[in-house]
């Protein structure tokens, strides 16, 4: 009896490993698909946090002219994008300045309010092309994206913020919402 008893339990030690050795692959890869859209989930924190940081600022100083708007647009473009010390290096976790794609700019636009009066809206949109290093979930998840077979997933962050003007008594100078005032 005591011989039997220990042939089953030999077996289902190695029924065991089997199991595991078929199931671990699986495990594994579900554990690196974690770990690579848990960067860029912390990414895209950065970047929403940049891209309202940048546009509180802009939104700060008055602007009501096409050369302010201009100036202003380019300032907080430089801060949004400045490789040392800008809004993208402090709130993204290994920013590289090279992965940002066109899209990324500062503007300023006009628009009515709601009591009738006219304004003006400071708008940060940051594009970044997050690169994949994960072996094996890199090519996968990177055939989901708008860009497929790029090597990075696209992620995009826009904030609009009103500009703290007093009342504008006259139409402001910068572009309408459909054709802003931008830079770069």
């Amino acid at each position: 009896m005591r011989t039997h008893t220990t042939r089953r339990s030999g077996e289902a030690r190695g029924q065991s490993v089997a199991e595991l050795a078929l199931i671990l692959p699986a495990l594994l890869l579900l554990l690196l698909a974690i770990l690579q859209i848990g960067f860029l989930l912390f990414t895209q924190v950065g970047l929403t946090n940049a891209a309202r940081e940048a546009s509180r600022n802009a939104a700060s100083i008055p602007v009501s002219t096409l050369a302010e708007a201009s100036t202003a647009a380019t300032t907080y473009y430089g801060r949004l994008t400045n490789s040392t010390d800008g809004f993208l290096k402090r709130n993204v976790g290994g920013f590289d300045f090279n992965q940002l794609t066109a899209g990324t700019q500062v503007c300023y636009y006009k628009f009515i309010d709601a009591a009738g009066n006219w304004a003006v809206m400071a708008r940060v949109a940051v594009e970044y092309s997050h690169p994949l290093f994960i072996p094996l979930i890199g090519p996968i998840i990177d055939s989901w994206d708008a860009f497929p077979n790029d090597g990075g997933v696209s992620l995009t962050a826009v904030e609009d913020i009103r500009v703290g003007n007093s009342v504008l008594a006259t139409e402001p100078g910068v572009g309408p919402i459909g054709s802003p005032t931008c830079v770069p």
